[in-house]
């Protein structure tokens, strides 16, 4: 399809390819690209149909309009469109990284990727041999899974196709998890990139008409959170929940209670922030559904679906059928859509070695920033005196949120650059100053020159903004550091949080 130029665009004369593809499916080839960085090329087949050029062109730039560590993080951890690929002005597919070898692992004797579906059955003779987490390690993959839909969420991403298929899992602590066929996510809203497909077994009896949706997205996260949780790749909304033995018992009722209210019309079902606050073990605090963020891409870029079948994968078939364990459930009239949706993943609060740059290219637009008021000047901020002599002093707001079971739960699982010391003086200080900051005064404040205290900050945010919600937050082209001092104390200290 011909849909003019943008600046990341490839043409495929100037690919040097592989003669052997890595693998192939029903919509598009994938064959791994030299020169440098691990990128591969996925070319769509004639049979996938029409290609929404616009569409996958807005994946791109989305990805490549985030700030350098969200960006960072999202192609380590997912397929993600880095390029649109083209045949003069036609387009025929794009470039992505190629999954990391710690992905994959010793199956049936050849070494494959390592899907969850490895996790939702007994272990056969062709994979006996493959680690297997513990329960602590299902619920990191868990968590995981549930922060990066939340994440994608909350950019008005819908992902269409969640499945055992589509999320890849480091078959080793510390686990981690890959996102596939990325291609095939789409704004909500917006349009995606080729038809879409469903999973079978993966699909919402409630679906609308329209195609799959935020809230369809919500039902098959409860599938994906259950299944994993109890290892039975049948279970569904509406059917006794067997939870793994082991399992924190207030997590377990809390994981239980969302798994049935999943089962509930559409619009009831619980959102992956509510997942998070689950399987986190911590108390859940009732909100109205987030609104979707307003989608300011210009209609000629219109979003992405697509389903992802450019590698071969055979799911898993368990025990005979006399053998499953069984799903104490109504519902049999498991539907299978032949239509399916993309999804996309954003950051992700875990370790990560920065991807290869990609082959020259022209360099990317600039980030869209949000436009708030210029902060109005103050008197320069001096660090917080240290008062190590004054006997009984109470803790200052920095020091209570950084020995609290909470930050510490986000330290765990988001390791940041920023030390302890320099938070307790970053919170004190902002509180000081009503929440805002500007990042040249933060940078004295902390004592770190000033562009490395704006890539501190990204990591600050990973550390701060639990379950998506934006308690830090920076503004006016990343000068300006910007705290919700009530959302602060609410998530860190449950302060205000409701019984």
């Amino acid at each position: 399809m011909a849909s003019g130029t943008y600046p990341h665009d490839r043409q495929r004369t100037s690919l040097m390819l592989e003669l052997e593809p890595l693998g192939e499916g029903g919509q598009g080839v994938v064959t791994r690209v030299h020169g440098p960085g691990p990128f591969v090329y996925k070319e769509y087949m004639p049979q996938a149909g029409t290609v929404n050029g616009h569409a996958l062109a807005d994946l791109v730039n989305f990805g490549q309009a985030l700030p350098l560590g969200e960006r960072q993080l999202l192609f380590a951890h997912c397929a993600w469109p880095v390029a649109r690929v083209l045949h003069g002005d036609r387009v025929t597919g794009f470039l992505m990284r190629e999954v990391p070898d710690e992905f994959r692992g010793s199956i049936g004797g050849k070494s494959k990727l390592v899907e969850l579906q490895y996790l939702l059955y007994t272990p056969n003779w062709s994979w006996q041999d493959l680690h297997q987490p513990d329960l602590a390690g299902r619920v990191t993959i868990a968590l995981l899974a549930a922060q990066l839909v939340e994440l994608l969420h909350g950019h008005g991403f819908v992902l269409g196709d969640i499945s055992f298929r589509n999320l890849l899992w480091r078959p080793a602590a510390p686990y981690r998890i890959f996102v596939l066929d990325c291609d095939g996510f789409r704004r909500h809203g917006g349009e995606p990139v080729l038809r879409q497909a469903h999973t079978p077994d993966w699909d919402d009896p409630h679906q609308p008409s329209t195609g799959p949706d935020l809230d369809t997205d919500r039902y098959k996260l409860a599938l994906l959170m259950g299944r994993l949780l109890t290892r039975n790749a049948y279970v569904r909304p509406g059917a006794e929940l067997d939870l793994l033995s082991g399992l924190d018992p207030y997590v377990a009722t809390a994981v239980t209670e969302l798994f049935a209210q999943a089962a509930a019309p559409r619009g009831l079902r619980p959102t992956a922030a509510e997942w998070t606050q689950a399987v986190r073990g911590r108390r859940r605090i009732l909100l109205n559904r987030p609104p979707v963020r307003q989608v300011t891409t210009p209609p000629e870029h219109a979003d992405i679906h697509l389903p992802g079948t450019e590698r071969l994968s055979q799911p898993i078939r368990s025990l005979p059928e006399e053998n499953r364990r069984p799903v104490a459930s109504t519902d049999t009239s498991s539907s299978r859509a032949a239509s399916g949706e993309p999804r996309v993943y954003l950051p992700i609060s875990l370790p990560f070695s920065a991807p290869p740059s990609l082959p020259p290219s022209p360099p990317p637009p600039p980030p869209m920033r949000s436009l708030t008021p210029a902060p109005r000047r103050s008197p320069p901020l001096a660090p917080a005196p240290t008062e190590p002599s004054v006997p009984n002093r109470p803790p200052t707001l920095g020091e209570r949120v950084t020995a609290s079971d909470v930050f510490a739960d986000q330290r765990r699982t988001s390791p940041a650059a920023i030390a302890d010391d320099q938070m307790v003086l970053l919170l004190d200080g902002l509180e000081a100053r009503g929440g805002r900051l500007a990042v040249t005064e933060v940078a004295t404040l902390i004592g770190e020159p000033v562009d490395r205290t704006r890539l501190l900050m990204v990591a600050v945010k990973r550390l701060l903004n639990v379950d998506g919600l934006d308690v830090l937050t920076l503004k006016d082209g990343d000068r300006t550091v910007d705290l919700n001092l009530g959302l602060l104390k609410e998530q860190f200290l449950d302060e205000e949080s409701q019984p």
